[in-house]
């Protein structure tokens, strides 16, 4: 994803909005997109998980990847990292953890993942005219790293997170500070919960940085929910003050007209950032942090 601009929340005060979440299942109402309609009606307890992976299914590429829709940025046909990204958060956020569905995807992170214990967007996705300039490789590979294989210790891959942790230990120092958040809430997913001084000490200083984000509102509501599950799982005293700043960003960012989002990333994603909104939220709620209802 590009860099959010210094402006995005310029004149919203964003302790003085609150969420609307009626507001929020009204828009999606009115914006209807297959993904996001069947996780809403598995969320709700109103399909299977059969009914599920059906729709989710059809994002899968020949290869075993997930390809272009699932994420909005993406169009085209061969499966791809990024959006494999994506279907990983999907599948442990409905708490998918095993069958043959499961299986393929980590065949897919087996067959692509690189001699050093990495991952990058595969030649075949670069060479697609629709791939969006953010999937092109960066000097370190760590959000990419981080997510495939903290995503896969949650499937039960533990072989893919040992070599992941040990690239991310030996590049870590040497990696500058970055322009967005995301490496810095992948490296908590995938070392997070980890209790080796080594591995906490990488803890620390990505919890700093992203704290850093948060505080300034340098942080898109569209990736709110992803980094509220991962901060959900880490067991430590400032964890609770940064969900409540994601909190009031959220709500700074709906949009008090229609109910949705707003997203830096244009209005396409809008839906998506809107259900990711309510799924942060539900979160937040389930931990005692804000009401129910």
């Amino acid at each position: 994803m590009s860099h959010v601009p210094y402006d995005y929340y310029e004149s919203m005060d964003a302790n003085a909005h609150e969420f609307d979440p009626e507001a929020a299942y009204e828009f999606l109402s009115k914006h209807s997109d297959p993904i996001n309609d069947i996780r809403m009606a598995h969320w709700r307890g109103d399909v299977d998980d059969d009914a599920f992976w059906q729709v989710l299914e059809q994002y899968r590429g020949q290869n075993g990847g997930f390809k272009g829709g699932l994420d909005p940025d993406y169009r085209g046909e061969v499966g791809s990292i990024h959006t494999t990204i994506e279907a990983l958060r999907i599948m442990v956020a409905h708490q998918q953890f095993e069958g043959p569905h499961i299986q393929k995807t980590l065949d897919f992170l087996r067959s692509t993942v690189l001699p050093d214990g990495t991952w990058q967007e595969l030649p075949e996705v670069l060479a697609v005219p629709q791939c969006p300039n953010w999937y092109h490789p960066a000097q370190f590979r760590i959000y990419e790293t981080s997510c495939l294989a903290g995503y896969a210790l949650e499937l039960g891959a533990s072989d893919l997170w040992t070599n992941a942790v040990r690239y991310v230990r030996q590049t870590w120092k040497d990696m500058p500070y970055a322009e967005t958040a995301h490496p810095y809430w992948a490296v908590l997913l995938l070392i997070g919960r980890s209790t080796t001084s080594a591995d906490r000490s990488i803890t620390f200083d990505a919890l700093d940085n992203l704290g850093g984000f948060i505080r300034q509102r340098h942080l898109d509501a569209y990736d709110c929910s992803a980094v509220v599950e991962i901060l959900n799982g880490i067991d430590l005293p400032e964890v609770d003050d940064l969900l409540m700043r994601i909190f009031h960003l959220i709500g700074a960012a709906q949009d008090p007209k229609d109910g949705g989002i707003r997203t830096e990333y244009g209005d396409v994603l809008r839906p998506t950032a809107t259900f990711n909104a309510l799924m942060a939220i539900a979160i937040m709620m389930q931990r005692g942090l804000i009401p129910n209802g």
